[in-house]
């Protein structure tokens, strides 16, 4: 039997930067892809966000130039309504403080990038490092031993020896299954058809731009990934009882719309390949160790509660659990309560804040995008909020300016009771994510304009304050931390 000090199952970016990091541990590491080669999979593309030039410019100055890549700066919103028709249509693009975030003028770019091109690239590194590859190998059962997982199988019978297995195989694990870590996803997982188009590539440059798409409307949230010359869109649905719409009809409610056939045409878009995918959309991750076994990426439940991007979160997690596997092993301790340190580790890390609002941000998807009875009615309130926008109001010449202005304050104030138990149910709870120094800071702008404040102390008048308001005191409290979110139930 073959003998390894780490075993990784999967060769998605997660499993190669696990692999990659065990190797460069001086760690004896050899890594499982069941295609032919990384990359083969049921997902086409991914969109790698801002903060990729933050944790690893020197990786995505070379991502940018893959094949496949196109630059992103900002993302387009298409509000459509009942009828088919585009009713707003709005960009992040961005200021300043984005542009200069990271020092390197690349605070608002991202990329985007077919997996085909990403996957071989991050498996490269691994095997630069000194990991050994293994393709066309399914790995389909766990080694046990005393309730400890001491390695893996293959479908073709084969068993290899693991000091410590870490499993980077998808939403549906079949490691966390067989090893008993959990059963299935159980109302945290959502089944995500897509299309993918090729496009000709100068008129996606002059008509999408460095842009990604998103539509939203009486239909599920559906986004658009747009790469050097193709583009795939997906939307997704919670996998439940009570679900009773075709995957491939959730497309087709789309594609058949008037605002995305034209989009298309401009493009000379063509479809070419119909995908659907199991994808973990959670509140919050379950466990995600047990003697002798780490998972990462989507087999752990991380990508992010808000907008399920798991390539950043798959790295990020992989590089941990090698790391936990280098000092585990150098303490002789693989046992359960010895990897518990991955947890800490991984709570600790940028991907642990992601999840501290795992609860609020599914919620909120749960009764807004996904829910495409309610968005009919919840984009008119969008649309109301986006005419109070200093350029709407400009260019409505319906009336005198300020009588606009006042006719579209009076229609959103009417509208605003049918929506104020969506607001406190669901929009009320992400407060507390603000930073107490920054409500403090809102307050001390507003001091001067109270009378008989001029003179009051801050403490003084922060404490008066704190005593008139329920909600403002847990941001008051002196031993609030001033740059993180209040606990969960403090409001």
């Amino acid at each position: 039997m073959e003998e390894f000090d780490v075993v990784v199952v999967g060769g998605g970016p997660g499993g190669s930067m696990a692999a990659r990091t065990a190797a460069e541990k001086g760690l004896k590491t050899v890594f499982f892809e069941r295609g032919r080669k990384p990359g083969e999979k049921n997902s086409s593309g991914c969109g790698l966000g801002q903060r990729w030039w933050k944790d690893y410019p020197e990786l995505m100055e070379k991502i940018i130039e893959l094949p496949s890549a196109r630059k992103v700066e900002m993302v387009v919103i298409n509000l459509l309504d009942e009828h088919d028709r585009v009713r707003y249509r709005s960009g992040t693009t961005g200021s300043d403080l984005c542009a200069n975030r990271f020092g390197n003028g690349r605070g608002m770019d991202g990329v985007s990038v077919y997996r085909k091109d990403l996957d071989p690239f991050f498996a490269d590194l691994a095997v630069d490092a000194g990991a050994e590859l293994r393709t066309s190998t399914l790995v389909n059962d766990v080694i046990m031993d005393n309730g400890i997982v001491t390695g893996v199988k293959t479908d073709e019978g084969e068993s290899i020896k693991a000091g410590i297995v870490i499993a980077a195989d998808g939403a549906m694990s079949t490691l966390a299954r067989k090893s008993g870590m959990r059963n299935r996803w159980g109302g945290g997982c959502t089944l995500v058809p897509q299309l993918d188009f090729s496009c000709d590539e100068k008129k996606m440059d002059d008509v999408i731009g460095n842009a990604e798409w998103v539509w939203f409307g009486p239909l599920y949230g559906t986004y658009q990934v747009n790469f050097r010359d193709g583009f795939h869109i997906g939307a997704g649905q919670w996998v439940r009882p009570d679900w009773d719409d075709k995957p491939v009809d959730m497309m087709n409610k789309l594609v058949q719309m008037a605002p995305f056939q034209a989009m298309c045409r401009s493009i000379d878009a063509k479809p070419r390949e119909y995908q659907a995918h199991l994808l973990p959309w959670l509140k919050e991750p379950p466990k995600t160790y047990m003697a002798g076994m780490m998972l990462v990426g989507d087999a752990a439940g991380f990508p992010c509660p808000l907008e399920a991007e798991g390539v950043w979160h798959a790295i990020i997690s992989g590089k941990i659990a090698a790391e936990t596997a280098a000092w585990a092993q150098s303490k002789g301790d693989v046992s359960e309560r010895a990897l518990a340190e991955y947890e800490r580790r991984w709570k600790a890390s940028d991907l642990g804040k992601e999840h501290e609002f795992g609860e609020e941000f599914v919620n909120l998807w749960d009764s807004s995008v996904f829910d495409p009875k309610l968005m009919t009615r919840q984009v008119q309130l969008l649309l109301e909020f986006s005419m109070l926008h200093p350029f709407s109001i400009v260019f409505d010449w319906g009336d005198a300016h300020m009588d606009c202005f006042n006719q579209h304050l009076e229609h959103l104030l009417d509208l605003l009771p049918e929506f104020g138990e969506f607001g406190k149910t669901y929009v009320a709870p992400l407060a507390r994510g603000i930073w107490p120094r920054n409500v403090k800071h809102i307050l001390l702008m507003l001091k001067p304009r109270v009378p008989g404040l001029k003179h009051v102390s801050d403490e003084r008048y922060f404490k008066v304050i704190a005593k008139l308001s329920k909600p403002l005191a847990p941001f008051l409290d002196p031993n609030a931390r001033q740059e993180a979110p209040l606990p969960r139930g403090s409001l």
